[in-house]
């Protein structure tokens, strides 16, 4: 599993980054590599799993926690 940093490495912002920070650079990751702008882009969709794993995780730590559990 990555570290917390690593998620915010995942969207490119820096570890003390608010939540209007966190939502902005998700929504501008997920226009860059979303599936319906990227058909048949193996890696693009492999992108937009990891940055929806990563906002999940960084709007609601304990609750994806137990998700995962």
């Amino acid at each position: 599993m990555k570290t917390k940093q690593d998620y915010y490495d995942t969207l490119g912002i820096s570890k003390d980054a608010d939540d209007a920070s966190i939502k902005r650079a998700y929504r501008k990751m997920a226009k860059k590599y979303h599936p319906d702008l990227n058909p048949g882009d193996a890696q693009a969709a492999q992108k937009m799993n990891e940055i929806n794993e990563a906002y999940d995780l960084l709007k609601n730590p304990q609750a994806y926690r137990q998700q995962q559990a």
